[in-house]
């Protein structure tokens, strides 16, 4: 997990980090621009690095003054938008996201690059004295981001790119001999009981929005995680995938808004390379729904937790499901689903609000964790018989039986 604090604060520029004065992106010159998408093609083609927004270098040409960044600033490093013109200058795209952390009172915005997973990045638009098309950049240990001149420095790259590609096809000839019926049915069901069964963006995201977590929440707060993803995976434009959310909650059920999201969230909601995401204000609630298909939420659980509440919030999910994915008309007719509780030891569940809390149903592991395959049309058709089966799984993980808390009507 990034330390964007001591990231901040670590006043040292070198081949992994570079500081940049408080700035609004939008009224940068292109030759201003420019210099970012050259910082980010050198730690892209190096060890990766990151770039800091918001300290200003004092009279020595130490970055120490930790300003920050203002309201507008700070919305200005809008990760779309950002991350859009960067990578409309170099080829292929750079894997870079953009973090806009709260440190100390003060807003600072912050580029995390990767280093090049194939290929080297090279530049394809010459801006000013900035950028030269058909250079590749390096980062230097003298903190320099410059093309790459020297005989040693080609061969360098070369050889990583090599190695990379070594390895992923050594990677791919282990999965395609191992790959056997009995072996892909023993890794499909140990998948299952361990959740795995999503591609690295869930773990991504997961982290993503861990770190996002409203910091005044107690480090053992339950949350819960939903996910959902089309079997096999798709491919889905950016602009169909926003269409398709705008039109999926616009159709969600009167009783149900604001159980999970609201129609404020999707309003709040912007995109990155290959997703749409979106958090509520006071960060308790995310969500992300990804090219291939992949469908994300996760939210703050009260403890003790009420049963007919947890139903509801199960069913909007539901709801939400059966409207996103069939205004997307994809033509999988399979879905895995995965309904997980975080930090769930000791976690109590209450039949209703007026019960008692002396003696609840106490669940007793740390991850409570219900994976299931299913079909569009049954979650279209039978919300709530799904719904309750769902809970069925749950209550047994509290050691609990026949804890049915108040009934909602029928979605």
């Amino acid at each position: 997990m990034t330390d964007f604090k001591e990231l901040v604060y670590r006043g040292v520029e070198s081949d992994v980090l570079d500081y940049k004065a408080p700035v609004n992106w939008n009224t940068l010159a292109k030759a201003q621009k420019a210099k970012f998408v050259r910082h980010a093609l050198a730690f892209a083609n190096t060890h990766g690095g990151a770039i800091v927004i918001g300290v200003r270098e004092d009279i020595n040409g130490h970055p120490s003054l930790y300003e920050g960044l203002d309201d507008e600033q700070c919305h200005s490093f809008d990760p779309s938008t950002v991350g859009t013109y960067i990578n409309s200058h170099v080829d292929p795209a750079i894997d870079l996201t953009v973090e806009r952390p709260e440190i100390d009172g003060k807003r600072y915005a912050i580029l995390l690059i990767q280093p090049f997973k194939d290929i080297p990045h090279v530049c394809i638009h010459s801006v000013d004295d900035e950028l030269r098309s058909g250079v590749f950049y390096i980062r230097t240990a003298s903190a320099s981001s410059r093309p790459a001149a020297r005989a040693g420095e080609m061969h360098d790259l070369i050889r990583r790119a090599l190695r990379n590609q070594q390895q992923q096809l050594g990677d791919l000839l282990r999965e395609v001999l191992s790959e056997t019926k009995d072996t892909a049915a023993s890794q499909a069901q140990t998948s299952a009981v361990h959740g795995e069964i999503f591609p690295p963006e869930y773990d991504e995201s997961v982290t993503y929005f861990a770190r996002r977590l409203n910091h005044k929440l107690p480090a053992d707060t339950p949350i819960l995680d939903l996910a959902v993803m089309p079997a096999p995976a798709v491919r889905i434009a950016l602009p169909v995938l926003r269409q398709a959310a705008v039109r999926a909650f616009s159709q969600l059920d009167s009783s149900l808004q604001q159980i999970i999201l609201g129609a404020a969230d999707m309003q709040a909601s912007y995109a990155t390379n290959v997703s749409l995401r979106g958090m509520n204000k006071d960060r308790s609630r995310f969500w992300q729904l990804f090219q291939n298909g992949l469908l994300h939420v996760r939210c703050v659980l009260p403890n003790p937790l009420e049963y007919p509440g947890l139903e509801r919030q199960i069913k909007f999910f539901l709801q939400l499901i059966g409207n996103f994915y069939g205004a997307l008309e994809l033509p999988t007719p399979k879905f895995n689903l995965q309904l997980s509780i975080e930090n769930s030891r000791e976690l109590a569940l209450l039949p209703d609000a007026h019960s008692s809390p002396s003696c609840p149903a106490v669940c007793h592991i740390d991850h409570i964790n219900i994976v299931q395959q299913f079909a569009l049309s049954s979650i279209q058709e039978h919300i709530r018989a799904t719904a309750a089966a769902l809970m069925d799984e749950l209550t047994v993980r509290f050691n609990a039986s026949g804890l049915t808390g108040g009934t909602a009507p029928e979605q």
